[in-house]
């Protein structure tokens, strides 16, 4: 069998099964892309054959995923980073020669600049989401700093009230599926100091709900709960603020209270200090604490 007369569409299905190395969400989103782009008979190039896989296809398709599918160059070009991957591994297992891929022309990466809220837009977005789950989304991403997939990840178990700390210890996403996960190697089940008005949200929000489950936010998928965040922020003139761009704005807070880098890194769960944040750990706590209270002394003031 002529391993050249295999489909496109088998090979990346084979490679992204084959391929260990990588996070479990990062299988599902190509998963994604197979099944949205490259698979689809129309708009798709999974039917190709890979002897027929020539620089020229791969840039058409390319283009049309932007100009038809209106896909922006950076999801494209991450694509095509996946394209690339599953033909290096078909050269690699004597499916290919050369890898096309390696001749074909990206679009350039866009860099975007974030929109982040002022103080104000925060303040209005946080008083008009009083006493429901937005409230709640809203002061874990723009207080504590939690990516969508840890606010969707947060068991109540994982608050300890009496401490004024939470532990992430799972993140939750949905591409096709629901996945839930350990956070990423370097935040993994990282534990933070909580402002005490932020736990008083929550202890509002929880003695709301007619029936408490394990999660703290259940109502929504997290996808299906971005899609309605965003919602919320074009009603209130927030046009572009994501729920992604509230972590930015904790960090943009945490700097103006010249909170130091490291536990700044920390809260946010990008810290690479991990050795050091072992050596250091009774000190990182404390300065922990000292973030916590200066941020909750910034919002009591507003």
């Amino acid at each position: 069998r002529n391993p050249g007369n295999a489909a496109i569409r088998d090979l990346v299905l084979e490679y992204n099964e084959n391929n260990r190395s990588i996070a479990v969400t990062t299988q599902a989103l190509h998963e994604m892309y197979v099944k949205k782009h490259i698979a689809p008979d129309i708009g798709g190039i999974g039917h190709v054959k890979l002897k027929n896989a020539l620089p020229v296809v791969f840039e058409k398709f390319y283009y049309d995923k932007m100009q038809v599918d209106k896909l922006s160059p950076n999801t494209v070009i991450k694509l095509h980073s996946f394209l690339h991957a599953a033909f290096k591994y078909a050269v690699r297992n004597n499916m290919l020669l050369t890898n096309p891929l390696d001749a074909v022309k990206c679009p350039k990466e866009v860099k975007y600049t974030p929109r982040i809220p002022t103080d104000q837009e925060f303040l209005k977005l946080l008083e008009s989401s009083r006493g429901t789950i937005d409230e709640v989304a809203i002061v874990l991403a723009g207080v504590l700093s939690l990516c969508r997939g840890e606010i969707f990840g947060l068991k109540w178990s994982d608050i300890d009230w009496d401490n004024q700390r939470i532990t992430i210890e799972e993140t939750f996403v949905h591409w096709d599926k629901n996945i839930r996960k350990d956070p990423k190697a370097d935040a993994r089940n990282r534990t933070m100091y909580v402002p005490q008005f932020v736990l008083d949200i929550l202890k509002k929000y929880r003695s709301s709900l007619k029936v408490v489950g394990v999660y703290v936010c259940e109502k929504y998928l997290p996808d299906a709960y971005g899609k309605h965040f965003k919602k919320l922020a074009d009603k209130h003139g927030l046009k572009g603020v994501t729920l992604h761009k509230l972590r930015h704005y904790n960090a943009v807070i945490m700097m103006k209270l010249n909170i130091p880098d490291k536990v700044a890194a920390g809260r946010t769960g990008h810290s690479q200090l991990s050795t050091l944040q072992e050596v250091y750990q009774h000190a990182t706590l404390d300065a922990d604490k000292m973030a916590s209270d200066k941020i909750s002394n910034f919002f009591a003031t507003k």
